[in-house]
């Protein structure tokens, strides 16, 4: 069995997408973990009305509303609900890609010496898709793949869960602790999640940067220093005013350029 897992907190109109997408899989053997932060717009009383349409479906479906020190936090207490095999978290204004995604992932496979899979997502932005560029051979120079195209046995979540010192990239500190260890990757070669631009990661882009420099200095890779950092928290400055003051116009034909120099696919359905 797999296990599903969305936080969530305040997100009454925005969390309906995210739980059609896991309501509507035609794979049927997952359990679906929902962890509020003590939500009080209402959420509680959206997830109140789809248990019992999972219930009628025969899907395992538990929602546990609780004040949390932040959405690793969050994760971290969902993770101890899971009974599944696999984790894999779907947080709010994320979805699967189709409705067969975790079909297409897991009937007729065997992942007996796997200790997570990962896919393909595509980023939604500017009303555009386009793949996430993943790239598992460059893990330790970046992101290799977005966290909702990634399922982890359970049981390595309990034994290494998010690290709360990382309040940003800590899914990416649970990759490289785990490649680090050795466990087996392997790529399911489907895609699986249709991810917004809006997360605190993209919007953040110096906070981002300066805890994945602490990031990289514990996991004992290399990091700029001196002149290089310098020049690369002026861009970083640069970038970040560019996006809260450009117009939406310039800043979509800047995207596309970036996109185009970094070959980045369009996705088409």
């Amino acid at each position: 069995m797999i296990s599903i897992v969305t936080i969530c907190r305040n997100e009454k109109k925005t969390i309906n997408s995210t739980i059609r997408s896991v309501y509507s899989q035609t794979w049927t053997d997952y359990e679906y973990i929902i962890k509020d932060a003590g939500s009080d717009d209402g959420t509680v009383e959206e997830l109140e009305k789809w248990e019992k349409r999972f219930n009628k479906k025969g899907i395992r479906f538990k929602a546990v509303s609780a004040a949390d020190k932040g959405i690793y936090d969050g994760m971290n207490e969902a993770v101890k609900l899971c009974t599944g095999e696999f984790i894999n978290f779907m947080n709010t204004g994320d979805m699967f890609l189709t409705d067969d995604v975790l079909e297409r992932i897991f009937k007729g496979r065997d992942y007996s010496g796997t200790d997570l899979i990962y896919g393909d997502a595509v980023e939604e932005e500017f009303g555009e898709l386009h793949y996430f560029r993943k790239c598992p051979e460059l893990i330790t120079e970046r992101m290799p793949f977005s966290h909702q195209s990634v399922f982890v046995r359970r049981e390595l979540m309990l034994k290494y869960p998010f690290r709360l010192k990382y309040g940003i990239a800590a899914d990416y500190d649970l990759l490289l602790t785990l490649n680090e260890k050795g466990y087996v990757f392997t790529d399911s070669c489907v895609a699986v999640a249709k991810i917004s631009k809006s997360g605190k990661s993209s919007v953040k882009l110096k906070d981002t940067y300066i805890e994945s420099l602490k990031l990289r200095r514990e996991h004992g890779l290399s990091v700029p220093r001196g002149k290089e950092l310098k020049r690369k928290l002026f861009w970083i400055n640069i970038k970040q005013f560019g996006m809260d003051h450009f117009p939406a116009g310039l800043k979509y034909m800047i995207r596309k350029v970036q996109r185009k120099m970094r070959g980045q696919k369009s996705y088409n359905g």
